[in-house]
């Protein structure tokens, strides 16, 4: 992995303690032991990518929707990758990319089927979703259709291509992250006792 600043080196045995534990997330009896080497290799994980494949620029510790994260930021060749990781648990609870030189090719395709491309992508029932953004615009030089939409869970942010629908940019904000809710309940069950 080719490293910017004083970031430590992601090794392998993290990377394989993170593809056992399956979503990438470690369970709560081990929240106080998150890293920031593992909370990257969370990150990889869910980008898909090897250690080697990225350039990692920055971890830093931050706030996100009230949870303590380290706050990672990382390139490959094509693409630059945020990611916000709980302390507290592991949870991805932002996460956004986007391509450094964007390219579009193929069928033209309309509002309505760029509109279910994100939603397909999001994983989310349209139904149950709330839109703020539909519209036209640019991402560096290229045609897209911009949309910004939210569920009970989550916010989210697409720039998909005019000429053949492909996803150039996205963003997933959790909006209460289970280590803040459960915190809130905590408090809460205090409080009625």
């Amino acid at each position: 992995m080719r490293l910017g600043k004083s970031v430590a080196f992601v090794t392998t045995a993290m990377l394989s303690a993170s593809i056992i534990a399956g979503a990438g997330r470690i369970g709560a009896a081990a929240a106080e032991s998150t890293t920031a080497d593992y909370a990257v290799a969370v990150a990889l994980e869910d980008a898909g990518l090897s250690e080697d494949e990225v350039t990692v620029e920055e971890v830093e510790k931050g706030t996100e929707q009230g949870a303590s994260v380290y706050e990672i930021v990382f390139w490959t060749d094509s693409k630059d990758y945020e990611y916000d990781i709980a302390v507290a648990d592991s949870e991805i609870v932002k996460v956004s990319w986007e391509y450094f030189e964007p390219y579009a090719d193929g069928k033209q395709i309309n509002q309505a089927q760029a509109k279910s491309i994100a939603v397909s992508d999001a994983g989310v029932n349209e139904k149950k979703t709330s839109f703020r953004k539909n519209r036209s615009g640019t991402e560096k030089g290229v045609p897209v259709y911009e949309f910004e939409f939210e569920d009970d869970t989550a916010e989210y942010k697409y720039d998909i291509a005019k000429q053949g629908g492909e996803i150039l940019s996205y963003s997933r904000t959790i909006k209460t992250p289970a280590c803040t809710r459960a915190a809130a309940e905590k408090a809460a069950g205090a409080e009625s006792k």
